[in-house]
């Protein structure tokens, strides 16, 4: 379970960082709405893990288990894609501290500790959605075979 949720953890965070370069490369880094691509990279990376426990465990996958895998899919994209975002920031991202420092919500406090502030929302933004798409992923998951009841 912890190596599944390791791997597709940094297979999730690579591919936010390719994602995140590839806004970078078009110029749309600042429109903020195209984070929301961020939770579905999220989302492919949490079903992808668990769907590869439940193979791993032969169709028979404990609930919690594989909730478990996509939590840990989740964190570890999550940690690996702000911490990379942290040092892109305070080596390359100056201009993105002033977008940053120019939005309303957290402004000020990206100017005084732009670290901190970006580490934590990408944080809390990543650990939040990733649980709440493995919670849903394992609805699907838990049924041995995806048939409908009654069904012929």
């Amino acid at each position: 379970m912890e190596k599944i949720g390791l791997k597709y953890g940094l297979l999730t965070a690579a591919a936010l960082i390719v994602y995140f370069f590839l806004m970078q490369l078009l110029g749309l880094v600042h429109i903020i709405e195209l984070r929301f691509l961020n939770g579905l990279i999220m989302a492919a990376g949490v079903v992808l893990a668990i769907r590869a426990y439940k193979k791993v465990m032969e169709g028979n996958i404990p609930y919690f288990k594989g909730l478990g895998t996509g939590l840990i899919t989740a964190v570890v994209g999550t940690v690996v894609f702000a911490a990379f975002m942290v040092v892109y920031v305070k080596t390359a991202g100056h201009s993105m501290i002033e977008m940053l420092s120019a939005e309303r919500y957290f402004g000020e406090r990206v100017e005084s500790t732009p670290g901190v502030v970006i580490f934590s929302v990408l944080l809390l933004e990543g650990v939040i959605s990733g649980f709440m798409f493995a919670f849903i992923a394992m609805q699907w998951f838990k049924q041995r075979q995806h048939k409908v009841p009654g069904a012929p």
